[in-house]
């Protein structure tokens, strides 16, 4: 595997490299967030699975053999096939950012993005399917080309290559959209790329017919210089590469030479047919152009059987020429009278089929997982099952409230109990109410479970505000940084893309707001029956206070209109059982649609899902809701023929009003039982209600916080890009130019000082090296400093005399004694730093050698004393100054031992001052003069 472009007889490309990514955790979010089969954990070995086989195809080395392709398909299918299922991108999918960096001037300012990071699985797709392509150039760039075979696997894989090249050429701008794209990845360089890969697979086809007929071969060699000169025009017309300058070349070079090729073939054709003149003109046609591929850099590009082409060339001009000179006498034509030759197109870019696997034994890893557009015509199915179910269900219970309401209001068949019973006694209808009421927990149930509603409530809304919160702060962040960056924040909006999940958001902020408003019709309901709820709650003793008693009915018993009125109240509990059966019924029906829209999906290529749902509703529902008409048909005349019996009954009974408050008071408890069993039912489904909706919103908020996060990852990628981009612009900017007569300084070496003028006995130990005079190097147009006066002497100090009493030896005056390196102003005094000189390189001085005394400096300040009288003889005194006065202090040296070379000497100090301290061990210090060597002896 190589990354880097490679020209040899054929061009092989590099491949892209890639950032690894954890796979793992998005796509167990996703499959988590989507009710995905989460619980099986066969899923989730090949999710693992799956992050391992990314990471062997995209971060292992790959060799240029056909196994390296394989790895590469395995991924892709793979990928393919789970991108339907579980597509790879921001909002509503799986957020795993991929970056992909550029395979060509990785080292080079170009026009393109040195990488690009999309959270996109059709971009991993599109850049995996480039490595393939830049993985068979290579593997036909390798291929043995002295073989049939081999010639034959060349053409094969230069062909899919381009087939390759161009599917993604095609899809790359829908994929990225308004992004800079890594230059490899341009449409012009893949076109580019496409070209080469055609004129290589018709060189092979080529080479492979060197055995067939001349004019055969001169057809397809004019191809090939048609196909390289086709892939000239794209290199030159695209992006400027500089890594594809040497390609361009060869194109160039070998669309020359393969012209030569077919002029030479087209002459051996002629010359089979007797036409030598023609076959002259096309030899000599040729000639020019094979004195440019002879140089040394075309035999390198066209390759290495151009020698002998060469020698072919001329050995059958020379023949040919010579028969036609002396034999057949032909009338040699003009070069430009020759017709052209038409090329043989063998070589075409296989067409690259996405629907087709590239393994040849592929196994779906994820066979649990149905395509994505299945999985969402399913959650609309259910939608519309659940909403079908839900209204005839809705319609049962309006039919039970409304007859349950009619024989409350006409209080039966509590006051058909009465007929039967003495006047003290309960109707049963009620103590079965009662028990009813009381096994259920009475008042205290539904009083709870209204107290569990606003918590419920509220713990939702909170999460749905937690959710869009997040949303909006992520937006506002994309937002600000988009107004500074500008352009260059090249990322999609996050208004666009959380687009859908607002409107999810939305849809279920309305779902609370009704919920809300349900919650409200049932608390009303509530407080209207709470009085006989509690009267069915009593025992049977303080329940029977409550009711008043009746009067006699006993002479209605078989009456032919209590009788009737009987057989009414029964059938009504008919009904009612009817309907829960048919309610059941309703609830527990299931059928699967997933084959039938896979196969839909299969034959299509896309799911009409309305028809289909409605199509398969009715066949499978339509039994149910037959028996729901019959039932709420039937009820009509029931109710008329109940409301008459129940008039006349009334007019049997006694006008008592003991009578009429008893039956009101059944009435009631009648109604307050229907209204408590309703209570129940629905504050038992609202709790229900409340809680799957906050598995929803936790889903959605998980969504939300995945987005953000995956957001967040982007945004620090892209703001690192941003600042590389702006250090790398900063970074081309040109040093500063040094001015020229800095430059002359620095290029003159300082100049050897000159031997000392003392005796050679003086200067072996006692005497102090006399420093090179300095260059007053100034600017142009710089007025000098000025020069201090010049004393005519100067004695050494007492530590630079000879020992033992010797005589002072005197040297050339060299100014008054400069201050300490550490008390002057920095740069004062020196004329060269003044001038902008640079300072000598100090590098080549000793780190350990004193400050020797200067030739020029200031002139000597006021206040400055001269030094005392200095021991001629005897031990070297160290001078001390307190207060002004000079007094002799311990010996500096051991008797007998004379100064060291190169070890720092003493230095006078100033009045008023304490001696300073020698740095002798620092180098000198930018911008300061350097001191000149000391050289001993």
């Amino acid at each position: 595997m190589s990354y880097e472009v490679e020209v040899g007889r054929f061009l092989n490309l590099p491949l892209k490299k890639t950032i690894d990514v954890d796979l793992v955790k998005p796509m167990e979010a996703f499959i988590k967030n989507n009710n995905l089969n989460k619980s099986d954990e066969d899923l989730m070995r090949s999710v693992r699975e799956f992050d391992a086989i990314r990471k062997n195809a995209t971060a292992k080395a790959l060799d240029k053999h056909d196994s390296s392709l394989k790895v590469l398909y395995q991924y892709y299918d793979q990928l393919s096939s789970l991108n339907k299922k579980m597509p790879f991108c921001e909002g509503v999918g799986v957020n795993v950012l991929f970056t992909w960096k550029g395979s060509l001037d990785k080292k080079k300012l170009t026009s393109g993005t040195p990488k690009l990071s999309i959270a996109n699985g059709n971009f991993e797709l599109l850049c995996v399917l480039y490595n393939i392509a830049a993985l068979m150039t290579q593997i036909g760039s390798n291929s043995n080309l002295k073989t049939d075979d081999g010639l034959k696997v060349g053409a094969k894989y230069f062909m899919e290559s381009a087939g390759v090249f161009n599917y993604v050429k095609d899809h790359i701008s829908r994929v990225v959209g308004n992004l800079a794209v890594t230059s490899d990845l341009n449409p012009t360089t893949l076109h580019s790329f496409a070209a080469i890969m055609v004129a290589q697979a018709q060189e092979c086809f080529y080479m492979k017919a060197a055995a067939m007929k001349p004019k055969l071969q001169a057809k397809l060699a004019a191809q090939v210089a048609t196909y390289y000169k086709d892939a000239a025009n794209a290199i030159g017309s695209g992006e400027r590469i500089s890594s594809l300058n040497q390609a361009l070349e060869q194109c160039q070079l070998k669309r020359i030479y393969y012209e030569c090729r077919a002029e030479y073939h087209e002459a051996k054709a002629l010359v089979d047919g007797g036409s030598y003149g023609e076959a002259v003109a096309r030899l000599k046609r040729i000639e020019p152009p094979m004195k440019i591929l002879m140089k040394s850099q075309s035999k390198n590009l066209v390759g290495t059987d151009l020698n002998a082409f060469n020698t072919l060339y001329n050995a059958e001009l020379k023949q040919i020429e010579k028969d036609n000179s002396f034999i057949y006498l032909d009338m040699v034509p003009k070069p430009d009278t020759l017709s052209p030759i038409s090329g043989a197109v063998v070589a075409k870019a296989k067409v690259f089929d996405e629907t087709e696997k590239l393994s040849a034994k592929f196994n779906d890893m994820f066979t649990a997982l149905v395509p994505l557009s299945v999985h969402n015509a399913l959650e609309v199915h259910d939608g519309k099952k659940k909403e079908l179910v839900g209204r005839q269900i809705d319609r049962l219970r309006e039919s039970n409230n409304l007859l349950n309401g009619v024989m409350s209001s006409l209080n039966l068949p509590a006051a058909l109990e009465d007929v039967n019973s003495s006047g003290g006694d309960l109707p049963a209808s009620i103590l079965e109410k009662s028990r009813t009421v009381c096994s259920k927990g009475g008042v205290e149930t539904i009083d709870q479970l209204l107290k569990d509603l606003p918590d419920a409530l509220e713990r939702n809304r909170q999460i749905l505000n937690e959710s869009v919160r997040v949303l909006d702060l992520e937006q506002t962040t994309d937002t600000e940084l988009r107004q500074n960056f500008g352009d260059k924040w090249t990322r999609k909006p996050s208004s666009e893309l959380t687009a859908p999940l607002r409107q999810e958001a939305a849809k279920y902020q309305n779902i609370i707001e009704n919920a809300k408003k349900a919650d409200a019709i049932v608390r009303e309901k509530y407080h209207t029956n709470r009085e006989g709820i509690e009267i069915l709650g009593l025992p049977e003793p303080e329940l029977k206070k409550k009711i008043p008693a009746a009067g006699s009915l006993a002479s209605l018993k078989g009456n032919p209109v209590i009788v009737e009125l009987k057989m009414l109240c029964e059938k009504v509990e008919t009904i009612k059982a009817e309907r829960e059966v048919i309610e059941n019924e309703l609830r527990e029906t299931k059928f699967d649609m997933t084959d039938i829209f896979v196969q839909a999906l299969t034959s299509d290529g896309a799911i009409d899902e309305n028809p289909l749902s409605v199509q398969h509703l009715d066949r499978v529902y339509q039994p149910l809701i037959q028996q729901v008409n019959e039932s709420t048909d039937s009820q009509k005349n029931l109710l008329a023929n109940i409301q008459r019996a129940s008039e006349q009954f009334s007019v049997l009974k006694q006008q008592t009003a003991g009578g009429n408050q008893r039956e009101e008071m059944l009435k009631k408890l009648a109604a307050a039982y229907d209204g408590f069993q309703e209570l129940s039912s629905h504050l038992t489904e609202g709790g229900k209600f409340y809680n799957d909706l906050t598995g929803l919103l936790l889903k959605l908020q998980t969504k939300c916080s995945d987005l953000v996060f995956a957001r967040k990852t982007e945004k620090e990628y892209l703001m690192r890009d941003l600042q590389q981009g702006i250090i790398g612009n900063a970074s081309e900017v040109a040093d500063p130019q040094v001015p020229a007569h800095i430059q002359e300084a620095r290029s003159v070496p300082p100049a050897r000082p000159p031997p000392p003028a003392s005796a050679p006995s003086a200067i072996s130990l006692s005497s102090a090296p006399v420093p090179a005079p300095r260059r007053n190097v100034t600017t142009p147009g710089a007025s000098a400093p000025p020069q201090p006066q010049q004393p005519t002497s100067v004695s050494l100090p007492a530590h630079m005399q000879a020992p033992y009493g010797a005589p002072p030896a005197t040297t050339q005056a060299v100014g008054p004694p400069q201050i300490p390196a550490h008390q002057q102003a920095p740069y004062a005094g020196y004329p060269a730093a003044q001038a902008g000189a640079a300072p000598a390189p100090y590098s080549n001085y000793p780190m350990q050698t004193p400050y020797p005394p200067q030739p020029y400096g200031y002139p000597p300040q006021g206040g400055y004393q001269p030094q005392p009288p200095q021991q001629q003889y005897g031990y070297p005194q160290q001078q001390q100054q307190q207060g002004g006065q000079y007094y002799p202090g311990y010996p500096q040296q051991q008797p007998g031992y004379p100064g060291q070379p190169g070890q720092p000497q003493q230095q006078p100090g100033y009045p008023g001052q304490t001696q300073p301290q020698q740095y002798a061990a620092y180098p000198q210090q930018p911008g300061q003069q350097q001191p000149p060597p000391n050289y001993q002896g």
